[in-house]
């Protein structure tokens, strides 16, 4: 995120410099171009997870979209039919559940479009699930999961919520994308076992928020 911030304010201050010498208007080139922000903002987002989750993948999607408009090069705006494929897409992805041959288990992706939703994951060997709340709500219950050592969840909030629910003990590692947006740890303080079960909750927050606690609100 930092690098993110640190790329946008440099190439501002190079536009700046550029326009203060007559080379280029400053304000047209932003106003055709900042898109590629947006889409940056999701690229370091997958490079912060190590592989591309849905959140991040919508983030840039939507960039490519905003840039095709600022630049002109569709007849009409594509950001609505694009916003209605991609909460599409959501939906769908939501329906799949893949086992590996070593039994380890990806659970399915809930998704909340508009609405609320709530899911409890019985997995036995779980290694990673999603959940994606757009226009809504949405609560992973892994309170009844068995990770062997190590899970990931994906969760992408887009003007949306999402709670997270993990057993205590387990140990938490919460980082992401925050857009307009945040997350929060509200696991218990108390001492945890090093060689406990860890999770890493992977956020992409884009005006919505994440939140990891042991019990329901």
């Amino acid at each position: 995120m930092r690098f993110w911030i640190g790329t946008v304010l440099v190439v501002f201050g190079v536009l700046g410099v550029l326009d203060a010498v007559g080379v280029v208007d400053a304000w047209e080139t932003a106003a055709s171009w900042w898109p590629v922000a947006v889409i940056g903002l999701g690229v370091v987002g997958a490079m912060a997870q190590g592989h591309l989750s849905p959140g991040p993948g919508v983030v840039v999607a939507i960039g490519v979209v905003l840039l095709a408009d600022t630049l002109d090069l569709t007849r009409g705006s594509l950001l609505w039919p694009a916003l209605l494929l991609f909460s599409g897409g959501g939906v769908l992805l939501g329906l799949r559940r893949h086992r590996t041959n070593d039994h380890r288990d990806t659970g399915a992706t809930p998704v909340a479009l508009f609405g609320g939703t709530k899911v409890r994951e019985r997995s036995e060997h779980l290694t990673r699930v999603g959940v994606s709340a757009i226009f809504g709500g949405a609560t992973l219950d892994l309170r009844d999961a068995h990770v062997d050592r190590e899970a990931d969840v994906d969760a992408f909030a887009l003007f949306g919520g999402i709670e997270v629910l993990v057993p205590r003990g387990w140990r938490v590692s919460l980082g992401g994308l925050p857009v307009f947006g945040g997350y929060d740890d509200n696991t218990d303080d108390g001492p945890v076992d090093p060689d406990a079960p860890l999770v890493r909750v992977n956020v992409t927050a884009v005006f919505g928020g994440v939140d990891v606690r042991n019990d329901p609100k």
